[in-house]
């Protein structure tokens, strides 16, 4: 294991590159099925080859490369994320896992060592889930567990996901040849900055992660009346605008006054007829309820539902709440957690446990294999954003012990 270790310029400059597809003045834009995406996804296919991977892209869109191993027969280790972005994001978040998981097959395939196990890099399709109420697409179809609708919804434009599959490379009518059965893999590793304080607060190079947050993504939908600014008395108004912000306001309380979840966010609000003379006749509002504990998320849920039922009597409007998801808490293997210690440890870094606030793609893969994630320090604990930044001498420890956790996995594991 002393013999292999990677390029941290390499993995600096392949990072630096991917980053600059999509790039605007205001952040990333390489959201899923994009042109920028496309773009992006085609880099990473050329650096999987680079590295002796033989590339695929399955039905679901994902980009897979794969080397086999040397012994017959055993499953794969899966390694990998996924290089989509929000709209104005960061550089590091999904890209690092992705890129950091090529850094460790090029350096095997340089020092002409070959593992056990068949290793698979995984570049999973729309983990963000923009333009659509849905996230994880990529990896959920990997493990069978795509949610109803998942392939019927529709973008701003219209376009339902399933037709924008096609863009890069996927077939909504055969995405069930994307499934993976369990058995397939015998583990699944995914690096990726923390995008939280904890690790950059405290000095700390390497987290455990310890478990994936559940959540819940909720539309909220404000009918009111549109009517005329300059004419209509302010008793005689249903003014969707005022009823939709007791909404917001009540998210944030359910999370931080009445502390039923971890946290509460209202990420979008679109409002009609939007004109600055008129009275807000509709407005709609993205909800999201994060938690460890899926009893948490359910009873936030529950909460908002009563808030807007008295809203709607209260206020004389309509308000209708939808559920577009539930993605369940998921605790990560103990045995890969103590892998992943062991090769932070044998660096010489220093280790926490922490669990993790984001969802990500080693949630949906814990379903068809044992899972384990790595962390690294987001400077100032900020992600999702144009300031996102992950230094880089923390992309390499990381991916030092994405490499270690990787050899240690094929080693031990039959």
């Amino acid at each position: 294991m002393t013999q292999v270790d990677i390029n941290p310029d390499r993995l600096a400059d392949r990072l630096e590159r991917l980053g600059r597809i999509g790039e605007t003045p205001t952040g990333m834009r390489r959201m899923a099925f994009t042109p920028a995406d496309v773009e992006g996804r085609a880099y990473v296919a050329g650096l999987m080859r680079e590295a002796g991977l033989t590339v695929r892209t399955d039905t679901a869109g994902n980009v897979i490369g794969r080397v086999e191993g040397s012994v017959p027969g055993l499953p794969a280790i899966g390694i990998g994320s996924h290089a989509d972005t929000v709209p104005n994001g960061g550089k590091y978040d999904g890209a690092l896992g992705v890129m950091a998981a090529i850094e460790c097959l090029q350096n095997l395939k340089d020092r002409s060592v070959a593992t056990r196990h068949p290793i698979e890099v995984l570049n999973f399709t729309n983990e963000e889930g923009t333009s659509f109420h849905t996230w994880l697409f990529g990896s959920s179809a990997m493990a069978g567990a795509l949610r109803s609708g998942d392939l019927t919804a529709v973008d701003v434009e219209g376009v339902s996901l399933g037709q924008r599959l096609r863009d890069v490379g996927g077939d909504a009518g055969r995405i069930h040849e994307a499934r993976r059965e369990r058995g397939e893999f015998s583990a699944y590793l995914e690096l990726h900055i923390e995008q939280g304080p904890v690790l950059h607060g405290g000095g700390v190079a390497i987290g455990e992660v310890t478990a994936i947050t559940g959540r819940a993504a909720l539309s909220v939908c404000v009918k009111g009346s549109a009517n005329h600014a300059g004419t209509t008395p302010m008793p005689n108004r249903r003014d969707a605008l005022l009823a939709a912000s007791h909404v917001v306001q009540a998210v944030n309380a359910i999370a931080s006054q009445e502390e039923i979840c971890r946290v509460g966010t209202v990420g979008i609000a679109r409002v009609s007829p939007n004109a600055e003379n008129v009275i807000p006749g509709v407005v709609d509002l993205t909800v999201d309820f994060r938690d460890v504990e899926l009893d948490r998320i359910a009873e936030a849920q529950r909460r908002l539902r009563e808030v807007c039922r008295g809203l709607a009597s209260d206020r004389g409007v309509e308000v209708e709440v939808l559920e577009h998801g539930v993605t369940r808490p998921t605790p990560m293997n103990p045995g890969l957690r103590r892998v992943i210690r062991a090769a932070a440890e044998g660096l010489g870094l220093e280790v926490a446990a922490v669990p993790s606030g984001a969802g990500h793609d080693a949630q949906s893969m814990a379903e068809i294999t044992d899972a384990g994630m790595i962390f690294v320090p987001s400077v100032g604990g900020v992600s999702h954003s144009p300031d996102e930044y992950t230094r880089p001498e923390d992309c390499a420890n990381g991916a030092r012990v994405l490499l270690r956790s990787l050899l240690a996995v094929d080693a031990e594991r039959d």
